[in-house]
């Protein structure tokens, strides 16, 4: 019988209440290209073309969060292949 686990690739840190598709969303995904896992942060909003992302000050602390549980995840990752 094959085992299975779970991986998590991605938190979303947001206004509560607002949909995860809301502009002030940030997605903290990680991903990995074939090097080793590595973390990403966008939000869907007018600025994506150029790459930027947005962060109100009030947000920060989850965001910081959030990439910390993402970077646990990414070490994780890299330990199990290894």
């Amino acid at each position: 019988m094959t085992e299975y686990e779970i991986t998590t690739l991605s938190l979303i840190v947001k206004p509560k209440g607002e949909p995860i598709f809301s502009e002030r969303a940030t997605f903290i995904e990680m991903a990995d290209e074939g090097a080793g896992p590595f973390l990403t942060l966008r939000q869907i909003n007018d600025e994506t073309e150029r790459g930027e992302i947005k962060i109100d000050l009030e947000e920060w602390p989850t965001i910081q969060e959030a990439i910390g549980l993402m970077l646990i995840e990414c070490f994780d990752q890299q330990n199990t292949t290894k």
